[in-house]
């Protein structure tokens, strides 16, 4: 009934005003009809994530199930992510004029939805692609599906963590790396005297997501290269997880403290393609592999690690289609927000390899938003000096980079390509990650 009535209006202003008017006024009856979206509409297939920012030709994105367009961002710059309704449903509409999204209510009214102090809405993250959390002290609804809350019920189900007082069992001697994500730091094993890695995350936040992640990946699933996971603890609403400790660093210290020879890039290469073999045998995508987490031992272990982006597929759902994962290593089909599988972790891989002959991915001195758009529009990235690598570690890299991911190589085929038999001895890393070391040391005094 609303929608004849606005028909009928329509055909009555265009009598009397231009057609810019026209423009002008649908667009704002249409903010009105979408105020209330019918019951049946599809949820978004993937609530934890939320779809692409604006893209970098000005493309809007749209909501998966719905074909209704979602603006990404608030301002010229993008600077600000669009706001979701506690039922998980989108806006009901972009003002282009004013360059704001309302926030409809029930009554059709579009106040803008604000922080207690008045200031717009937290910034989007464009590495990991998600939409920040807001604080609960700050009276707004975690904008994701009741379903697919982020965190476990803790206090009803300590079994995933231990009870212990973490200070009971480890020894923290000193603090070795921090991020976004939290901070790590080398400790002992108390019992055993062995050395572990303790990783401390908020719970708060986006954050909290990629904590669980990694929690519960690390509890299910064990490989010789994937970074063991020992213990885990809840701590004054942050998780606490105890790894391995890899002594050797991680393979970007050594990618651009040292040069790598072939055997060695295959040697590598080997081992990430078998813990890939196995996350995607187990329909696990890693969705952020690169140089910096994948972790090295003295002796030469090559174990992947970071595990907050990882997806979990299912028969009811084989494919994702969130832009997730850091810019320089996406996938085309990342990029573009298209349904993807595991093999965009081949691509990743074959970043990495790029990385282990030149130092850096490609366009690593481009920002993140150019990185993306050359990765749509170039297809394979072109190696600075090809002449200098052999024609099966060429052939190797095109396998993996390969723009089509139909056409693109799985973990198990690339671990069958006559490059890696030119494997050296996992040993042969030592030098190199003692090089590393040495050379960050010095440039630290």
């Amino acid at each position: 009934m609303i929608q004849h009535v606005a028909a009928a209006v329509c055909t009555l202003y265009s009598v009397a005003y231009s057609g810019y008017f026209l423009t002008h006024l649908a667009r704002h009856l249409m903010c009105g009809f979408r105020a209330a979206p019918p019951p049946e509409a599809k949820e978004e297939e993937d609530s934890s994530e939320l779809p692409a920012v604006l893209g970098d030709a000005g493309e809007l994105p749209s909501v998966p199930g719905d074909d209704s367009e979602l603006p990404a961002a608030l301002g010229d710059k993008g600077e600000h992510p669009a706001l979701w309704e506690y039922s998980g449903e989108a806006p009901a509409a972009w003002d282009k004029d004013s360059g704001h999204l309302p926030a409809w209510d029930e009554g059709g009214g579009c106040p803008l939805v604000q922080d207690e102090d008045g200031q717009a809405p937290m910034v989007w993250d464009e590495d990991t692609g998600h939409l920040p959390l807001w604080d609960e002290d700050r009276g707004h609804p975690v904008p994701w599906e009741e379903e697919a809350e982020l965190l476990p019920a803790w206090e009803e189900d300590r079994n995933i963590v231990s009870v212990e007082e973490p200070a009971e069992k480890y020894l923290e001697v000193e603090q070795i790396g921090q991020g976004a994500f939290g901070t790590v730091s080398k400790g002992f094993d108390r019992a055993t005297g062995g050395e572990v890695a303790i990783k401390k995350m908020s719970l708060r936040g986006q954050n909290g997501e990629r904590a669980v992640n990694e929690l519960l990946l690390l509890k299910d699933k064990k490989n010789p290269n994937i970074v063991n996971s020992l213990d885990s603890f809840l701590v004054d609403g942050d998780l606490w997880l105890v790894m391995e400790y890899m002594d050797g660093g991680t393979l970007q210290d050594v990618v651009r403290q040292t040069r790598m020879a072939e055997g060695e890039m295959a040697a590598v290469s080997r081992e990430c393609l078998q813990g890939l073999d196995f996350l995607h045998a187990n329909r696990v995508i890693h969705r952020d592999l690169k140089s910096s987490n994948i972790l090295l031992g003295m002796a030469g272990s090559v174990k992947l690690a970071d595990f907050g982006l990882c997806a979990q597929l299912s028969s009811e759902q084989d494919r994702r289609s969130s832009m997730v994962g850091t810019a320089h290593w996406m996938a085309p089909e990342v990029v573009t927000s298209s349904p993807y599988g595991p093999k965009v972790d081949i691509w990743s891989f074959g970043i990495v390899t790029i990385e282990m002959v030149e130092g850096e991915p490609p366009y690593f001195k481009e920002t993140r938003a150019m990185a993306r758009a050359l990765i749509r529009h170039n297809g394979t990235p072109q190696l600075q000096e090809p002449r200098r690598l052999s024609a099966l570690l060429r052939d190797f890299l095109e396998c993996s980079l390969e723009p089509d991911e139909e056409q693109r190589w799985s973990a198990q085929e690339l671990l069958q390509h006559p490059f890696l038999s030119s494997a050296k001895p996992l040993s042969s890393l030592t030098p190199l990650i003692t090089a590393a070391k040495q050379l960050r040391e010095q440039r630290r005094r």
